[in-house]
């Protein structure tokens, strides 16, 4: 995925997502494809987080980065996922 940043530099990003559905019930009745919101959730938060920050930032910050989507997705409703 590519990724603008703050300083107007074009990043390319890769990402892995791990999750569990803990509530199949609730999965399937609020979600139509569990794969792909989560998929595009993770995206769109990764693009939004990255856009905030400059390029030397993004390299030299990766476990505050991680730290803060963890906490963004742990904001979220559990749509019945962990």
């Amino acid at each position: 995925m590519q990724i603008l940043s703050k300083d107007s530099v074009t990043v390319a990003v890769d990402a892995v997502v791990y999750y569990r559905v803990s509530n199949a019930t609730v999965s399937v009745t609020n979600v139509e494809d569990v794969n792909r919101s989560t998929r595009l959730l993770a995206q769109t938060t990764l693009r939004n987080v990255l856009g905030t920050k400059n390029l030397s930032e993004i390299l030299s910050d990766r476990e505050n980065i991680s730290h803060f989507m963890q906490v963004r997705h742990d904001a979220l409703p559990r749509r019945g996922l962990t």
